[in-house]
């Protein structure tokens, strides 16, 4: 079994899923590269997030953590250690403040401040924190409370009362917001979060006069860009002033969790003892690791190495031409800007290629390598990205990522990958529920959705029905003899009438043209169930079954004989969801070129590796008057034991029926022990009763 597989089925069975995970699992590291539990390599220029600032297994820090551990790694703090007592030694020294606390994250060390700020405010009757727009200081109940983004402040309600945000950059509305009700305000020097956005130096210089004026203290927020990468040891340190409140994380552990709230001034007295504290803020063990990158970093000259690499990268990123439009950021801390957005999608086919970054947003690229990067791995980097900006395959996918909303599903494309994931993954919940004790159905009041069946079905037809009733709905099966759409009622009509009394529309029609006319004028969202060039609800449980049987791992699938509408929908939904895909068959008969799919006239080719193998029937509806000459064309491609035995040892067998035995397939193999045909038809019923869920925003 894949450990991949494995370690992903851990982590969505037993962690809550607060985090949009990229699609790879990694097993070790070593200076800017890592590699995944499949042996693959990557540049790693996300670094943890701007972290492992030493890079992975840098002899200095696994040093470090050896001999601290194996000395001291933690008393408490009602008892003293050297590392902690050090480490804030050199910390003021470097930074030019006066006093440090010492927590566990950057997250909490943002707390701190905050809870010095509201305490010397109640004290002097200043009860209004400022925040920037696009600013991001961490996930706990104060540090959210001054994060702009709504998303993540909103479904929390009332956090810390007293915030106000100001907008990036403008004076005008800072200098508006300054009065003597303001106890503080936050900011990082470089937005990360919001695309890598830096604050100019008089803006800056501007925040440090108008705390001055109006008695208020700065906090400055350097988790991200502290620690030398932005090409001093601290950001501020280009513009020439000195924050109140400096808070530190991220790169001064180098890896291992530590972070600091450092103080000065009348900012340094105000909290007394027992007022505030932490388990593990201050323990040997994380100061003294941190105590050794900071001097790693020193004695490498790596600050000055984040300046020099940095300007190398920033040129050749500008080099790259469309879609790169601007590199913001200063150090090894830099946003690419884009053109389109893209950015999200290009983060996953980087990956492709050996590279990891992120994207804090649609248009932007965030690089942090760690500080150690050549330039030699800059421009490897560079190339590595250009190859995924130009890349126009499918891309591997994150098992958390929030998909939008569905409306029309007339082909694959219709769905993500996201999306298609997320219909599978209800799809086995509802199959799972229906083998236990089905809890009772919450009616879907007033949901009517139509069936408009042009052609003939078994499958199709009772497993949509049963699925609408089972959701609470009412179907309304409507044949060609009921409408006689094209010729006795126009398309239009029926499409505007029917969304008017039905809140979704279920088609299986002959012409795929039909299809995109009826969704045109329709206001309630059309399911295609069958047209002549796509049948998405035969892909999804298709996915469904193979999932059943090999879990996330991604298999290869072989479809043998004529590449037809469920071949291109299967396909589009395997290689959006990174399996890999073959048509076996005459060359006539292949799907249009795509991106990572194999088309062979050669059995032993296609099948080889392969754990699905699939087939339909030759002779489609409206393909009669080719009889003759598909029935010749095909016949070296019937599926036997043979065939099979050209697959993998443990591959299952799928057919979406009906089938014609003896022509496609023999009956020892659609009748055999490698055959799913009667799980795929039963997974029917759940995959559209998923895909009828999402739309509908049912709750199944």
């Amino acid at each position: 079994m894949n450990t991949n597989v494995n370690l992903f089925e851990l982590d969505s069975t037993y962690a809550i899923a607060t985090y949009a995970r990229l699609p790879l699992a990694i097993e070790r590291g070593s200076g800017c590269e890592v590699w995944d539990t499949e042996g693959r390599r990557y540049l790693d220029f996300l670094a943890g997030i701007a972290v492992c600032c030493l890079g992975h297994a840098h002899p200095r820090f696994v040093s470090a953590i050896n001999r601290q551990a194996s000395t001291v790694a933690h008393v408490s703090n009602f008892l003293l250690t050297a590392p902690p007592a050090r480490l804030a030694e050199r910390l003021c020294r470097l930074s030019g403040m006066e006093r440090v606390f010492f927590t566990s994250c950057g997250g909490t060390a943002n707390e701190t401040a905050l809870k010095i700020a509201k305490k010397r405010g109640k004290s002097l009757g200043k009860a209004e924190i400022l925040a920037l727009e696009g600013g991001f200081h961490g996930r706990t109940a104060g540090a959210l409370s001054v994060t702009y983004n709504p998303k993540y402040r909103e479904p929390f309600g009332d956090l810390v009362p007293g915030v106000r945000f100001l907008p990036r950059g403008d004076v005008e509305a800072l200098r508006g917001a300054f009065s003597e009700s303001t106890a503080a305000i936050t900011l990082e020097p470089i937005q990360g979060e919001a695309g890598v956005i830096p604050l100019s130096t008089d803006y800056l210089r501007e925040v440090r006069a108008l705390c001055d004026r109006h008695g208020a203290l700065l906090i400055l927020d350097e988790i991200q860009t502290g620690i030398g990468r932005t090409g001093t040891w601290f950001n501020f340190q280009q513009h020439g002033f000195l924050p109140d409140l400096l808070t530190l994380a991220k790169g001064l552990g180098g890896g291992m969790p530590i972070g600091a709230c450092l103080a000065r001034g009348e900012a340094a007295e105000v909290l007394s003892l027992g007022e505030h504290g932490t388990t593990f803020g201050g323990s040997a063990l994380m100061c003294g690791v941190a105590l050794e990158v900071l001097q790693t970093l020193e004695d490498e000259r790596l600050i000055e190495n984040a300046i020099a690499v940095g300007d190398v990268l920033r040129q050749r990123l500008l080099g790259l031409g469309d879609p790169v439009v601007e590199v913001r950021g200063s150090g090894l801390m830099l946003g690419v800007r884009l053109s389109r957005p893209i950015a999200k999608e290009t983060v996953l086919r980087a990956l492709d290629h050996g590279l990891i970054v992120n994207a804090p947003d649609e248009f932007t690229l965030r690089l942090v390598p760690p500080l150690i990067v050549t330039q030699e791995q800059a421009g490897e980097a560079v190339e590595r990205l250009r190859a995924a900006l130009e890349e126009r395959q499918p891309v591997r996918t994150s098992p958390h990522a929030e998909p939008a909303k569905l409306h029309d599903v007339l082909a694959m494309e219709d769905l993500s990958a996201d999306q298609a994931a997320e219909v599978l993954a209800l799809a086995r919940s509802l199959k799972s529920r229906s083998k236990g004790a089905p809890e009772p159905v919450r009616p879907v009041v007033g949901r009517t959705v139509a069936l408009v069946f042009e052609k003939a079905s078994l499958r199709t037809r009772v497993t949509f029905e049963a699925a609408i009733r089972d959701l609470g709905g009412h179907p309304v099966y409507l044949t060609r003899n009921d409408i006689d759409m094209g010729k006795r009622e126009a398309i239009k009509d029926v499409a505007s009438n029917l969304s008017r009394w039905c809140s979704a529309l279920v088609a299986r029609l002959f012409w795929h043209r039909h299809l995109l006319e009826l969704a045109h004028y329709s206001d309630a969202p059309v399911i295609n169930a069958l047209t002549e060039l796509e049948h998405p609800c035969q892909a999804l449980a298709d996915m469904l079954t193979i999932q059943e049987n090999f879990g996330s791992e991604k298999v290869k699938i072989a479809y043998v004989g004529d590449g037809n509408n469920v071949a291109r929908s299967l396909s589009k939904l395997a290689l959006q969801l990174g399996y890999e895909f073959a048509v076996v068959g005459p060359e006539n008969f292949w799907l249009d070129p795509a991106p990572g799919l194999l088309q062979t006239a050669s059995l032993e080719e296609g099948l080889a590796g392969a754990k699905a193998v699939y087939t339909d029937v030759w002779i489609s509806m409206g393909d009669e008057h080719e009889q003759e000459h598909r029935l010749k064309v095909f016949e070296a491609y019937q599926v036997d034991q043979r065939v099979m035995s050209m697959a993998s040892s443990d591959a299952i067998f799928l057919h979406c029926l009906p089938a014609r035995r003896g022509f496609e397939v023999v009956d020892e193999v659609i009748d055999g022990p490698q055959s799913r045909v009667v799980d795929q038809a039963e997974n029917r019923l759940y995959a559209q009763k998923a895909l009828l869920s999402k739309v509908l925003g049912v709750e199944a």
